[in-house]
């Protein structure tokens, strides 16, 4: 009989818990042995639903994972346990509490820790974080003596926070460094619009300030600009992007980004063949995805190569699709790119707060990328055929404007999509997926679609497009549906 090899994985979150999934699914020699290590009191839990907490309030309803599944798998998770040196030499990694465990490979899945501005202040009682299911904890407790609250940062998480603030019926202002909100996903003309939906909730938007100093001494009183202007608040929450949490590599010796991150090749190995690094903490071509699918994606891929495969993570899709204090906003494919790179054609509805922008290329052949911000119901549609490459079916004026379903009509809908088109990115979930798990496990909820076939259970943008698919299979089976 073999001897187990060791796995240690640090970081037990979303990234880290599929590893482990998905290296037990793979590994069936049963030539493994896995260790992980989990800073936080609880086991992995749902951070895309992170703001969900604000509306039931119970961790439970996150989770991803109990201690029992680990034990069932046997899987030995230590919680509430950071790992905090490695020892090459040896080949042990040492936790906080003095565990100490040979290895045989190491998965880096630390993800990565909030950028807290180094401004005078920031310290100060009544700032939070916005990045784990304690920090909302703080936030809702603290939200009870609190009047009026600034999020610093307009990014995904940050509107996330500011619907929370909001929802917690606090006076709630959202400070952005940049010239426009979601800078990262679209453009001036998309954040003008989603500006103008957003103060119509009553929530205030400053864009192009920089946070000089955190007012207050005895009690927090307020948001110092660069501009000298201020604003009077008495609780903050920093939302202002992420850092790769590579220090235990950086402390070993591992090569690390200029910026951060652990440097990876494409089989997401370091600079020791015996360690790797996915998720938020990597440092791929130069670029760390702060998404949850490419590190799914990276989780999948070593699994898989430690247990025979020899793949490759080439780069992510960065598509993205939000519902943001009530605003639907989306971007997919190459949208942002310039006019030597591409034909833009654009429609702008200010009375409805809907704009889109679809990038094709100069022949008006392909699409390539597109934004969507107020209505985002065609996004499953035109992501596909934007990641397919294929020939447009329709003149370009089609798939842009008109009425909801008009470009489903144009192209054809879901009988149209080939099986091999990818539906669910979180999850790599293809339409030819859905449907054999729908025929020949004899589905008929949307429910049981999700739980065979893994559609839409990440982020959940795909939905409709798994939906459209599921009644598209119901119709055919003869099938009516209440």
């Amino acid at each position: 009989m073999h001897q187990k090899q060791t796995i240690v994985v640090i970081g037990n979150g979303m990234v880290g818990h599929r590893f482990v999934e998905r290296l037990l699914d793979y590994d069936l020699d049963n030539r493994y042995r896995i260790v992980t290590y989990c800073e936080e009191a609880r086991a992995a839990y749902d951070r895309v639903g992170l703001t969900s907490f604000f509306v039931h309030r119970d961790a439970e309803k996150l989770m991803i994972a109990r201690k029992e599944w680990y034990e069932a798998k046997g899987v030995e998770l230590h919680i509430g346990d950071r790992a905090t040196k490695i020892d090459r030499k040896r080949r042990t990694v040492v936790s906080a509490k003095g565990i100490v465990t040979k290895y045989d490979k190491v998965i880096f899945a630390t993800g990565s820790i909030p950028f807290v501005p180094p401004i005078p202040g920031i310290n100060s009682r009544g700032v939070f974080l916005y990045r784990t299911i304690d920090d909302l904890e703080k936030i809702i407790d603290y939200a009870r003596q609190a009047k009026r609250c600034a999020v610093i940062g307009g990014g995904l998480l940050g509107l996330e926070a500011a619907k929370a603030a909001y929802d917690l019926e606090l006076e709630t202002h959202v400070v952005e460094f940049a010239p426009r909100l979601m800078p990262r996903q679209i453009d001036d003309a998309g954040s003008r619009i989603l500006v103008r939906k957003i103060e119509s909730l009553g929530v205030q938007v400053h864009l192009n300030k920089a946070t000089k100093e955190v007012l207050g001494t005895s009690k927090l009183e307020g948001l110092k600009f660069a501009d000298d202007t201020q604003l009077d608040v008495d609780m903050i929450i920093v939302s202002a992007g992420i850092r790769p949490r590579d220090e235990l590599a950086r402390d070993c010796g591992i090569d690390v980004g200029e910026r951060g991150g652990v440097r990876i090749d494409d089989e997401l190995r370091t600079s020791d063949p015996d360690m790797y690094a996915i998720g938020e903490v990597a440092l791929h071509n130069g670029f760390v995805y702060g998404l949850v699918a490419p590190g799914w994606e990276m989780a999948d891929i070593v699994a898989d190569n430690l247990c025979g495969a020899s793949r490759k993570f080439v780069g992510a899709d960065l598509s993205t699709k939000l519902k943001l204090m009530g605003v639907e906003v989306a971007s997919f494919g190459q949208y942002e790119l310039g006019l030597d790179q591409s034909a833009p054609l654009v429609y702008e509805d200010p009375f409805g707060g809907i704009y889109k922008k679809l990038f094709f290329d100069h022949a008006g052949t392909r699409l390539l990328g597109g934004i969507l911000v107020g209505d985002a119901s065609d996004y499953g549609m035109l992501s596909i055929l934007a990641k397919s490459g294929d020939s447009l079916p329709c003149d370009p004026n089609q798939l842009i404007g008109g009425p909801s379903g008009g470009v489903a009509a144009a192209l054809g809908g879901v009988d149209a999509m080939s099986d091999d088109a990818q539906v669910c990115s979180c999850n790599n979930v293809t339409k030819g997926d859905i449907c054999r798990a729908i025929n020949e496990e004899g589905l008929t909820s949307l429910a049981d679609v999700k739980v065979c076939s893994k559609a839409g259970t990440g982020c959940g943008g795909c939905m409709p497009m798994v939906t459209d698919i599921f009644k598209a299979e119901m119709a055919k089976a003869g099938v009516e549906l209440n």
